[in-house]
């Protein structure tokens, strides 16, 4: 079947084409009622299907013309239109010869199955069409047609009214919207003058809208004569004007009181008719906030990268104190007491122990290893370090220590809050290179809400109050500031890691307390450190108490994959009468239990090795000895261990670095304990 559409409209032809060809017809397509009438005369299809009003012939007047001429009268002439008004317009086509009126849309099966019964009732009827009225006069014709139209333009009218009023509402909207915004928003010229701004602008400005329209943009923005492309600053305005697409840019915009403001700029070009443009909407937004929060966001980073680098070295680091501490161990051990190198040994032997603390005080800073608390005397803590301080900050720099006669304990690591008054003498001795006076105080000091708000921080409570003040150079606002920053330093390069502050700052949030600084040019630095008080025994350094060490005849499995960590073990313990099996890694260490099961007494094992871990060499010990005892040593940080369930399982473990007695003493109490 041969079928013809004429519509205006390409998408409604588009789907009727796709419908009938779907039904294998052939479709021929018009674009109004004159080129229809064209076609129908050339091509005689089987059914036209027009819409009713198209330019130059609309549906009622090509369909006259049809029943007009006897070769297309009797082709089926079915209406599909959207102009729909009432029963007029059904009427009309009847009597005008349409076999059927629909009304847009139609499912197309729906559609399809309408129109092939009217295709059919035509062929049972020998092709003959329906019968038009011949309108001898066209007026009734006119008078019927005028009908249809008026009421459609009434329609139209009605529909332009609400289009308007929706037009108007959506504008009133969008400018509520650009009100309500707290972004500033201008439309500017060519000239770079305002034509246009929103209340968030002008309240920038501090100046109202009609006082900024017509202004230039970069004499309010950023109280230049000249525009700021001149200025050596990107202006993304100037960019969308010659390029045609949206720009943006990161200015600093100076308010009137001369303070200055991070803005980011966006620029939108806007064309006139012609495609040429004539203006660009600007939209500026306030970003001091969020750059002060990236800065913030860098520093954390910073930290997070000092976490990664602190637990990445910690274990090879502590692996190679726990050499010097081991083999420093065996000597001191062989040593007389009297020996004069026992001095020398010592002096080893406490270098080692500070690099160890100063390892734990790098992971306490990055978060990945706890602090020990116990009641701590501040006084005793002070007096103790005296020897130390005095060694650090040289012969030229006088000290004085000034203790509270009150007993001021709090809860702390000993070792670390040791860490933090070693950090602050080494940076006084770098103030005062020529001489000068370090002092330190303790006091009691009670927070209230006077204290709190006139200083900016803290919590109602008693404080442990330590100043260590100097007399040395000092520094300026903007230096003091960033003082505890990460990597942060004013000493030259090669003179100073810029994280001794700033673990002093980990240390002291750690034990719930706070850290101040107040500082002058040339007037010398002080430093508080406020922690608070808190019950309890007192605990201080524990006294070395040296204890002849006890050996065995037991064999011991010792699994490590340091070779370093292997040979000194091995020595310690066969000095001590012990048999050692070594084995390299987790697997080795599973083989040679399983070899010398009946004759193994003890197991020492690393906890993370190749092939297997410790804790899996432990799971397969305990299936086949439920009995024999297991002591785990690691190098690694808390949170990688507590990864491996050895804390939380509550299994006995030594952290690297471990001294010789210490290890000793372990193993001979683990033996003779009952199992």
């Amino acid at each position: 079947m041969k079928v013809l559409v004429i519509d205006d409209n390409p998408d409604d032809r588009r789907l009727m084409r796709y419908n009938f060809e779907h039904h294998d017809c052939v479709v021929i397509e018009a674009g109004d009622g004159q080129e229809g009438l064209e076609t129908a005369l050339l091509c005689r299809p089987d059914i036209i299907v027009s819409d009713a009003l198209m330019p130059r012939m609309d549906g009622f007047q090509l369909l006259r013309e049809l029943k007009k001429r006897k070769e297309t009268q009797n082709i089926p002439f079915i209406f599909y239109s959207a102009t729909y008004t009432g029963d007029r317009e059904i009427e009309l086509a009847a009597s005008l010869g349409a076999e059927a009126f629909f009304v847009k849309p139609k499912e197309p099966d729906v559609f399809w199955d309408e129109l092939s019964t009217i295709v059919e009732k035509c062929r049972a009827g020998n092709g003959q069409g329906v019968k038009a009225e011949i309108f001898e006069e066209d007026r009734e014709y006119l008078s019927r047609y005028s009908q249809i139209v008026a009421t459609k333009l009434e329609e139209k009218i009605r529909e332009l009214e609400v289009a308007k009023a929706r037009i108007e509402e959506s504008e009133a909207f969008v400018r509520k919207i650009l009100e309500t915004v707290d972004e500033g928003f201008i439309v500017v010229d060519r000239g770079y003058r305002i034509l246009s701004a929103n209340k968030a602008f002008c309240s920038s400005a501090r100046l109202a809208e009609e006082q900024v329209v017509g202004q230039l943009c970069y004499k309010l923005s950023h109280h230049s004569d000249r525009p700021c492309y001149e200025t050596g600053e990107a202006c993304c305005v100037k960019q969308a004007f010659e390029t045609g697409i949206p720009q943006s840019a990161s200015h600093r915009h100076i308010s009137e009181t001369g303070e200055q403001y991070h803005v980011e700029i966006k620029a939108y070009p806007l064309m006139d008719a012609a495609g040429y443009i004539v203006s660009a909407i600007e939209t500026i937004t306030d970003v001091t906030e969020k750059k002060k929060l990236e800065e913030q966001l860098r520093h954390a980073q910073k930290l997070e990268a000092l976490g990664t680098l602190a637990g990445g070295i910690a274990h090879d680091f502590n692996n190679i104190i726990s050499v010097i501490v081991g083999y420093g161990g065996i000597m001191e051990m062989r040593l007389p007491k009297d020996d004069p190198n026992a001095a020398y040994l010592r002096e080893i032997l406490a270098a080692s122990e500070r690099a160890t603390r100063l390892t734990e005080s790098l992971l306490i800073f990055s978060r990945k290893q706890i602090a020990e608390m116990k009641p701590v005397s501040i006084n005793e803590l002070v007096n103790g370090m005296k020897k130390m301080v005095f060694r650090i900050i040289g012969e030229d720099i006088e000290t004085s220590i000034n203790l509270s006669p009150e007993q001021l304990t709090v809860m702390g690591d000993y070792g670390q809050l040791e860490q933090v008054l070693m950090n602050f003498a080494t940076n006084a001795r770098d103030a005062m290179p020529a001489g000068g006076l370090l002092t330190i105080e303790t006091h009691l000091q009670e927070m209230d809400d006077e204290f709190i708000h006139r200083n900016g921080f803290g919590k109602p409570g008693k404080y442990a109050l330590i100043s260590v003040s100097d007399s040395g150079t000092g520094m300026d606002e903007q230096t003091r500031e960033r003082i505890f920053e990460p990597f942060f330093t004013t000493k030259s390069q090669g003179k100073g890691t810029g994280l001794g502050l700033s673990i002093v700052y980990g240390i002291i949030n750690q034990h719930g307390g706070y850290v101040h600084c107040g500082s002058e040019r040339n007037r010398g630095t002080v430093f508080e450190v406020y922690l608070p008080l808190a019950g309890g025994e007192i605990f201080g350094k524990e006294a070395v108490i040296q204890e002849a060490v006890k050996g065995g005849s037991e064999t011991i499995l010792v699994a490590d994959d340091d070779e370093n960590i292997r040979k000194l073990t091995r020595e310690l313990l066969e000095q001590k009468g012990y048999s050692v099996i070594e084995a390299r890694d987790g697997a080795e260490a599973a083989d040679k239990f399983h070899d010398n099961k009946d004759r193994i007494d003890f197991v020492l094992l690393d906890v993370i090795m190749p092939r297997k871990s410790g804790k899996e060499v432990f799971e397969e010990i305990r299936a086949m000895r439920p009995d024999m005892k297991v002591l785990f040593m690691s190098g690694y940080t808390a949170d990688v261990i507590e990864g491996r369930k050895i804390t939380e399982e509550k299994l006995p473990l030594l952290h690297k670095p471990v001294k010789a007695r210490e290890l000793l003493n372990k193993i001979r109490e683990m033996l003779d304990k009952e199992t």
